[in-house]
């Protein structure tokens, strides 16, 4: 690669435009070119009634990790508070239950303290979030600013800030914006992009996902009718807007995920 990766790389967009193959299939990009990277989810946005517990996998190589909001809630207040007894008993108070699920963008405090945390611990690992879809990845991002400005002084106004450095930070982050080759996809793009930049100064990239045009441009005839109207769309949502889009990759033939994953990593060096 001619360019050093950054340390967090989020993918968002609309549900349904192949944000998790893609991360993943980014992640196993990283991983053959020499670096440390994970995948990571969000298991859960608010406490629940079972605990649930972080969980970490590891699939054909690549290792997988999903957050739970009250594990990573617990592992905060221990580390500040130097007791894992008293964190325990404070993230089951129903205060503390409250506080989480009502104020926006608490969990995603909670979050990304713990994704920094894993860099911290770890100066080489890459993260790869598949990220909540649209507006949550705009809570999520404007989350630790909020708390900032709530908070003039202290603990939370520490850790927000050190959170505010990294997450604005374009040489530690990243953000792409995956869509599929369509009309309106591409418009939601355009303004989750637009919301992204206004809450943020790290990168705003758009991806488009999954388009058929490539693989079919030169037997456009040969096509039944609406396959090869939709190709003939994609080609003009592209040609038009070209200079906005950081990154096209094309329509997988495979049906396994692990195949569609593999067969994208010749398609990834822009994503970095």
């Amino acid at each position: 690669m001619n360019s050093t990766p950054r340390r967090l790389y989020i993918f968002t967009g609309k549900g349904g435009v192949g944000k998790t193959t893609l991360s993943k299939a980014f992640v196993r990009y990283l991983n053959q070119h020499d670096h440390e990277a994970v995948y990571l989810t969000f298991k859960n946005q608010s406490l629940g009634d079972h605990f649930l517990g972080n969980s970490e996998t590891s699939q054909n190589g690549m290792k997988e990790i999903s957050l739970d909001l009250e594990e990573c809630a617990r592992t905060y207040i221990e580390r500040r508070l130097k007791s894992g007894l008293i964190s325990s008993w404070i993230v089951k108070t129903p205060f503390f239950r409250a506080l989480v699920n009502m104020v926006p963008g608490f969990s995603y405090l909670i979050f990304l303290g713990k994704i920094l945390e894993m860099g911290k611990d770890n100066p080489r690992l890459i993260v790869v979030l598949d990220a909540p879809a649209s507006g949550h990845a705009l809570t999520m991002v404007e989350a630790t600013t909020n708390f900032k400005n709530i908070f003039e002084s202290g603990v939370i106004f520490d850790d927000t800030s050190k959170m505010l450095s990294r997450l604005n930070d374009p040489e530690y982050t990243q953000i792409h914006v995956v869509t599929l080759p369509s009309l309106m996809s591409w418009q939601e793009a355009l303004e989750l992009r637009s919301g992204l930049k206004e809450r943020t100064p790290v990168g705003v990239d758009i991806t488009v996902n999954n388009c058929l045009y490539p693989l079919v441009e030169n037997e456009l005839n040969a096509l039944p009718i609406n396959i090869r109207q939709k190709a003939l769309n994609e080609k003009s949502l592209v040609e038009e807007n070209r200079s906005e889009m950081q990154c096209i990759l094309p329509h997988s033939l495979s049906t396994d995920p692990r195949a569609i994953e593999m067969d994208l990593l010749g398609s990834l060096s822009k994503l970095i």
